[in-house]
């Protein structure tokens, strides 16, 4: 079973909102140390922003990197810089990271799913913006880790 964490912040770029998430899984046990750097050297290889009219990225890398399953989600409190994933000449605007830090193969493929599928609801954005920080980990918990993803 995969724990999820969620963190509120401010960073200037999008190394510095990777480096938020990657940090506070090592603190919660969850990743090795090279975490962050191997989510750098990958997002800069494989850009994860969505899209204009989703401004998340969904970072992670391989599960050599990850001792038990987690996400940390972090909402910044002013938009970072993110490549798009569609087209990585563009950026795109980023105001939730969703760091992914999984050990099933399967599941990190179902998690993105999840995610991808959640955030094309057009009030799935206002809902996590209008959340209390207790209330956007629980709601982030039941979409993305419950056995459907739904309510």
């Amino acid at each position: 079973m995969s724990e999820l964490f969620v963190i509120e912040g401010e960073a200037e770029n999008w190394q510095e909102a990777l480096r938020l998430t990657a940090d506070r899984l090592q603190q919660e046990g969850c990743v090795k140390d090279d975490f962050y750097e191997c989510c750098k050297k990958r997002e800069e290889e494989y850009p994860t922003g969505l899209t204009e009219n989703c401004p998340v990225a969904i970072p992670h890398t391989t599960k050599d990197h990850v001792i038990k399953q987690a996400i940390c989600a972090l909402r910044l409190r002013h938009p970072v810089m993110f490549q798009r994933m569609d087209d990585p000449d563009e950026q795109v605007e980023v105001k939730y990271v969703l760091n992914l830090a999984l050990l099933d193969d399967s599941e990190h493929v179902e998690i993105i799913a999840r995610v991808i599928r959640y955030l094309k609801d057009d009030s799935a954005l206002k809902e996590m913006d209008a959340a209390s920080k207790e209330d956007l980990e629980k709601l982030l918990k039941n979409k993305f880790l419950t056995a459907k993803g739904e309510d």
